[in-house]
Formats: structure tokens, C-alpha cells, sequence
């Protein structure tokens, strides 16, 4: 599972809020939460720069080097499918009005999803009841084109969302956004949003939806029979981003160059990024280590060990928010009894499998909340490896033995490793487990049955805020629940959260979402591998991103 988001197809904005977050998939490609306060520049809501950074037009003269495995499927943001390099190149050439800060955590840096400020815009700021939302763009910011960015370019690009059912028009009934005209121009440089009710996912659902197109531009491109010039935007790269599309050559490379005149913090630090597709991994490596690129963006993991002792080479490590875990399905026995799932939890050896499958290169996570996500509480999974504790769970089950299959990714060295940990140590307890490796889409295959008693899972929420965790992998029928979890309090809660916009009462929330799922415990909570970056030893900068589109901004290389 390459995510705990997959694609699923599904783009209808005609959804309801609780079916959008359930979704997951290509139509829920969020952000993440944190309180609903404005953002302005410069002020107490603008994010924390990542540096001192360079100044707008003032980016190094080199040039930074990354391999990727794709070529990008579409330059229309709105309507790209689940494609990871073409998302990550939108979110760096598209200009987008509000972004994440930046923060240190565990010696590495991270995208902050608490600090929410302006990059091309001035302002973005609520109402007394964080119904409206006032966005105010500066003033002589231009499209490569030579337009002027203007609030008719924002209502043009949400007019679009809206009509041709974009990816967008269904994120953004999260936040009761659902008709054109509740997006209102104001004056040139203003734009106002009416909410149809106050939520705290406003400011991350506006980081990943508020980005613009060159209307004037678009509408040269338009036909009757394409009235959003869909055509012309999938096949002609956008500008006016932290970069501009300098050159693209289809199936080859792209070449970006540092947008002179972006007006916000933290400007590019490199003046040209060339990414060449590389669709092999072990191509990749060998021109990593022989200098021939600077960063390697589709190696393999057994690879970035071996390179770790490499001349000329370092492997970033940064903390990241993918959960390591294993879902036990609650329908199905042994584990449709809370004593055996908990007996199971004593069972695993948590710390062996941070030191011997990653080499430390993970984080201990005590919830199943994960770490840096706001509302995480280290009660809440109070599960430590204890051999003797699970079988006495397990006798107060009226069980000496039981026996289960644990299913893992074929072809996944980690998962292979913690497999055969788990059922070492789980035998010693009284739990006999038949190890079962299933290529990615057989393993689909039985998930959408939901057959699988144990199966390891692996990845990362792209929205960093627990409402939006149980509406993919907690309520009934969510897209994530494999597990086919179903608790009425969790329920409740959830309905509940929709509106309730003030973080203290929403940490209220999911401190108690916590104690009952630690006592529950549909999920083994493992770990937080590290996300391990091999570049040369030149570049610096990196910063994790939280929804796995990385920020180049920040890059740098000395050369």
C-alpha cells in the first residue's frame, strides 16, 4: 500500500461531507488542520520561513538535479488523477495563495500544518464566525504571460472548479463550499468566500484548492466545445509558481526556473531544477553515485541502506506522519474479541522492529493519533511489548492458543522483516500466525472483500487532523477501514467534529476518540519510520513535506 490515500477514480463534487472523507482517494487530496485563525503577511498567522532564505529574484545560479520515475500525467491541476510527481510539480508551479511554515522536529525539518500564512496573497482571514473568508492578493503580481494576477483570476479558476466538477468542487464541500456564487469578487484585489457553515479544515482545504490560473490566458484557448480550455491546460504547463516551466520534453525532462517576480517569503535558493525521468530504481542509484544527478526521488529502500556509507553521498533523514501499523479485522475471530486484539498488541516487539527492520530510523507512537498531528496524547496507545501480559490477555479470553493469517506486501523487504518478527514473538504468546505475501493487486482484491484477518498497512494522511483520520480509517465504511471498525461513540464524535471549530474543544474530542480506541485497539500501532532521502552531499535544504509534495523552494546545492 503505497499510502493510506490510493486512487479510486471518484471525482463528483456531489458528495456529502461524511462521503468525501470517507473517499481517501484521488478526490480527497487534502491537507492538514489546525485552528481556524487568519493569515496575513508578516503577521502572528503567517508561517515560520525556513531560513533566511533568498530574497524574490535573488536564487543561486546552480543548478539542482533530481530524477524521477514518471513523466507528469497532466499539467491541469484540476483535473490530474492520483499522480505523485504531478502533483508535487503542480504545488511548484502553480501559484498558490497560502502554504504551510516550516518547523524543526527530532533534528530534522518538517512543513508546519499549524501555521497556514500568505505566499502569493496578503491576507487570508475569517469572519467573527469563521463563516467568511476574505482573501486579498497583492498587488502587481504578474502570470509569465505578462497578466497581472487579479481576483478575476480567482473567480474565474473557482467559476472552473465548479462547473467542469474539478477535483476541487469536491474537496471543498469539507468546508461548505458548493455553488460558484458563494466565491464573490469584491474588488480587483479582493475575494470572498461564504462558507455554508464555520469549520476548523478551512485554512489546510484553501492551501491545497487555492491556487490560480491565467484567465486571460485560458480563455484565448477556449472553444465552445471546451469552454475551460481543458485541452490546452493538460498539454501546456502552467506558470506564475514558486518556478516557471522553462522547458518540457514529453517522457524526458522538465526544466524549472526560479520565478523572478514571486512576491512572498522563502523564494527559490536555486535559480534552475532539472528533473530527467528515470523509471528504473538501480538507474537512479548509478547516477547518484556518479554524480550525474543530485537527488534521487524513486530509489529503493534496500538501496538508501547501501548508500548511506557512499563517497559522495548522504541520506536526509526526516521525520514523517506514515503510520506503520496492523490491522486486525474486529468481524472476524479470533479478533472479534477485545482480549485477543489486545493480547496481540503485548505481542508484537516494538522495539526490536524500529532498531532491526529500519536501523532507528523511526519513531515510537503512543495513539493512534499520529505523532505531530494536533490532539496526539502519548496515553493513547498504552500497548509495550510484554510477552507474559498477552497470555494472560489471552487466557481471559478462555483461550490457550489461537491462530490467525498475517498478510504483508509481496516484494516488501520492511514488511517482510517485521512479518517474521511478529510471528516469532507472537508464537512465544500463543498466537500462531501463517505468513501471507500478496502482490499489490491481489492484495486489493481481499481488502475490498475485507477478508483479511491481519494485514500490515503503511502510509500517510494528507490532512493532518483527526476528523479527518476517522472519517477514512474509523466509521463505518470508510475507504481505509479494513479493520471494519465500528464503535457508536466514534460516530457521534466524528458528526460532531464537522463544526465544532475551537481547538480546545476539538482536543477535548480527540482525547476521548483516544482513550476508546486504545481500549478498542482495532490497530497494532508500530511505528513512524523516517522518511530517507539519498542525495549528494552538496544539497541541503529539504524540508518533509506532511502531504508528500515536496516544496523546492527550499533546495539548494553548493557547487
Amino acid at each position: 500500500m503505497a499510502g493510506f490515500l490510493r486512487p479510486d477514480g471518484e471525482k463528483s463534487p456531489l458528495l456529502s461531507r461524511r462521503s468525501v472523507l470517507q473517499l481517501g482517494g484521488g478526490v480527497a487530496l487534502l491537507l492538514a488542520t489546525g485552528c481556524a485563525a487568519g493569515t496575513k503577511a508578516g503577521g502572528a498567522g503567517a508561517p515560520a520561513t525556513a531560513g533566511a532564505g533568498t530574497a524574490a529574484g535573488g536564487a543561486a545560479a546552480s543548478t539542482l538535479r533530481i530524477a524521477v520515475n514518471s513523466y507528469i500525467s497532466s499539467w491541469d491541476q484540476d483535473f490530474v488523477g492520483f499522480d505523485l510527481i504531478g502533483l508535487m510539480l503542480h504545488k511548484n508551479v502553480f501559484p498558490y495563495m497560502i502554504d504551510y511554515g516550516v518547523k524543526d522536529v527530532a533534528g530534522g525539518r518538517i512543513l508546519d500544518t499549524t501555521a497556514v500564512g500568505p505566499t502569493f496573497a496578503e491576507s487570508f482571514e475569517p469572519d467573527a464566525d469563521n463563516k467568511v473568508w476574505t482573501l486579498k492578493l497583492r498587488k502587481g503580481v504578474k502570470f509569465a504571460s505578462g497578466n497581472e494576477m487579479t481576483a478575476k483570476d480567482v473567480k474565474w479558476s473557482k467559476d472552473r472548479a465548479f462547473a467542469a466538477k474539478a477535483n476541487v468542487a469536491g474537496i471543498y464541500r469539507l468546508i461548505g463550499l458548493t455553488k460558484a456564487d458563494q466565491v464573490e469578487i469584491v474588488d480587483d484585489y479582493t475575494v470572498r468566500f461564504r462558507q455554508e457553515f464555520p469549520s476548523a479544515l478551512t485554512r489546510q482545504i484553501q492551501a491545497i484548492a487555492l491556487y490560480v490560473f491565467d484567465s486571460e490566458e485560458a480563455k484565448k484557448h477556449a472553444t465552445d466545445a471546451d469552454p475551460w480550455a481543458k485541452e490546452w491546460f493538460a498539454k501546456n504547463a502552467p506558470t506564475g509558481g514558486y518556478f516557471n516551466v522553462e522547458k518540457a520534453v514529453q517522457g524526458q525532462e522538465i526544466v524549472l526556473a526560479a520565478n523572478t517576480g514571486y512576491p512572498g517569503p522563502d523564494a527559490p535558493k536555486t535559480a534552475k531544477i532539472r528533473l530527467s525521468v528515470v523509471p528504473a530504481a538501480s538507474n537512479q542509484r548509478l547516477q547518484l553515485e556518479k554524480g550525474d544527478i543530485d537527488i534521487a526521488l524513486g530509489i529503493a529502500q534496500r538501496d538508501i541502506k547501501d548508500l548511506k556509507n557512499a563517497e559522495g553521498i548522504k541520506v536526509i533523514s526526516a521525520p514523517s506522519n506514515a503510520q506503520l501499523t496492523i490491522q486486525m479485522s474486529v468481524t472476524t475471530a479470533p479478533f472479534d474479541d477485545p482480549k485477543v486484539r489486545q493480547a496481540f498488541a503485548h505481542a508484537v516487539p516494538y522495539e526490536q522492529i524500529i532498531a532491526n527492520v529500519y536501523g532507528g530510523e523511526a519513531r515510537a507512537c503512543k495513539s493512534f493519533v499520529p505523532l505531530d498531528m494536533p490532539g496526539y496524547v502519548d496515553t493513547g496507545y498504552p500497548y509495550t511489548h510484554d510477552v507474559a501480559k498477552a497470555k494472560q490477555l489471552l487466557a481471559e479470553a478462555g483461550k490457550t492458543s489461537v491462530g490467525s493469517e498475517l498478510v504483508y506486501e509481496s516484494g516488501n523487504e520492511e514488511q517482510q522483516q517485521l512479518a517474521v518478527l511478529v510471528q516469532s514473538e507472537a508464537r512465544k504468546a500463543g498466537i500462531e500466525l501463517k505468513l501471507t505475501s500478496l502482490d499489490p493487486a491481489t492484495f486489493g482484491e481481499r481488502r475490498e472483500k475485507r477478508n483479511i484477518p491481519l494485514q500490515v498497512t503503511m502510509g500517510e494522511l494528507w490532512v493532518n487532523d483527526v476528523e479527518y483520520m476517522l472519517g477514512t480509517s474509523f466509521v463505518k465504511d470508510a475507504n481505509l477501514n479494513y479493520s471494519n471498525y465500528n464503535n457508536p461513540e466514534i460516530e457521534q464524535i466524528f458528526e460532531q467534529s464537522h463544526t465544532v471549530v475551537e481547538e480546545s474543544e476539538r482536543a477535548k474530542l480527540w482525547l476521548k476518540v483516544q482513550e476508546i480506541l486504545a481500549r478498542d485497539v482495532p490497530w497494532v500501532i508500530v511505528c513512524q519510520p523516517n522518511f530517507n532521502l539519498p542525495v549528494r552531499a552538496e544539497v541541503a535544504g529539504w524540508v518533509q513535506p506532511m502531504d508528500g509534495l515536496a516544496r523546492l523552494r527550499y533546495l539548494s546545492i553548493a557547487k
